[in-house]
């Protein structure tokens, strides 16, 4: 088979790493390695276990995080011990250790940029035309592959990312924004910080976001004001409440993985696990014989229904209060702080997310009857 991967990110690379380890004819188009995002880049520990092994003289470019503060934005904080550590680098540097695992797995990188698809044919912007059996679209939330094949993603499936890398160090944080159905964050890379915002595209003008997240730095992390960093922003995509958002992923000749077919969690925006995921999901359809068609039936049977509830559940996350009661009633529950963490490491899914806060009532309960009267 004779395969071609538009876009060299997390899900673009490991597909060409799978795809071309089991005997396919690979080909990578990506002219913008190296490139950095503006996202955490963090790696949850099962995103972690989907890579491939690390050489000795070349190991991930990942720091271990162990612990993340919740900031509820109304003066609340909790602090959570992760039980297994998260991975959290440049975009840059991982997304280079990715390929360099694509490449000498035998899939060809051609650095160029794609002008055009169509079914079996690719044309880069040099003029080189090339035939596949496979086009796959790994290139982001503005996909060329999911425009020609399946049509742009409209506004309401999109959030806009913003923010600077700082230098320095912090803990890692996660503060909620009331007002702005978003939150920002500060990850601690290896040599620096990554300092962030997101909230719904339509929600207000990236200049205006910016300028929150400014505020709020200035005002709880004044070390990381760093005006003369450059402010960078890009989309991140997500399924709806409706299967059929996930299910329309992938077609005769054609497949999207990653941000390309909008597999990211609605309520957080990490996409990472579900780019590494998609792309293996897609290999292993492909492997066994099926058709891309069954690659999209599998990815809303393995990661997408969860994807489809965190939909659902988005506009009660984010309304009004919520996450400053979250904050505040797992400061006072081991029994919540454990959730918690596990929503964070990606342990918890959406679907059966109601049913084990129901079972952690009870302990909420205990421990909130060990109190003293003047405990918060």
């Amino acid at each position: 088979m004779r395969a071609a991967v538009v876009g060299g990110g997390p899900a673009g690379a490991m597909l060409a790493f799978h795809l071309a380890r089991d005997g396919a004819q690979v080909t990578l188009f990506d002219h913008s390695h190296p490139r950095e995002k503006p996202c955490g880049g963090g790696f949850t520990p099962r995103a972690l276990d989907l890579l491939p092994p690390a050489p000795d003289d070349d190991p991930l470019p990942v720091r271990q995080v162990r612990s993340c503060r919740f900031d509820s934005g109304a003066g609340d904080s909790v602090e959570l011990r992760l039980p297994r550590p998260v991975g959290i680098g440049s975009r840059r540097l991982v997304d280079a250790w990715l390929l360099r695992r694509a490449r000498q797995a035998g899939a060809r990188h051609v650095a160029e940029r794609v002008a055009a698809v169509q079914p079996g044919v690719l044309r880069t912007t040099s003029g080189r035309e090339e035939r596949f059996d496979l086009l796959v679209g790994a290139d982001g939330a503005s996909s060329l592959v999911r425009r020609t094949f399946v049509g742009p993603l409209p506004a309401t499936r999109l959030a806009m990312a913003a923010g600077w890398f700082a230098r320095g160090d912090a803990e890692m944080v996660v503060r909620f924004t009331p007002g702005l159905d978003g939150y920002l964050w500060l990850f601690p890379r290896p040599d620096h910080v990554g300092v962030g915002i997101c909230a719904p595209l339509a929600s207000v003008p990236t200049r205006q976001m910016l300028a929150r997240l400014e505020a709020e730095v200035s005002r709880a992390f004044p070390t990381l004001v760093d005006n003369e960093a450059e402010r960078y922003a890009h989309l991140i995509p997500s399924p709806t409440a409706d299967p059929a958002s996930i299910l329309e992923i992938a077609g005769p000749g054609f497949a999207l993985v990653g941000d390309a077919a909008a597999l990211a969690d609605p309520i957080t925006g990490e996409g990472i696990y579900f780019a590494l995921r998609s792309a293996a999901i897609l290999a292993d359809t492909l492997r066994a014989g099926g058709a891309p068609a069954a690659y999209a039936e599998r990815a809303y049977e393995e990661c997408g229904r969860d994807l489809v509830k965190a939909a659902a559940l988005r506009g009660r996350f984010f309304a009004p209060g919520f996450t400053a009661r979250m904050v505040r009633y797992a400061r006072r529950s081991a029994a919540i702080r454990r959730v918690l963490a596990d929503l964070v490491l990606g342990d918890q899914g959406y679907v059966g997310l109601e049913r084990r806060l129901l079972r952690a009532l009870p302990g909420f309960v205990w421990d909130m009857s060990r109190r003293r009267p003047s405990e918060p």
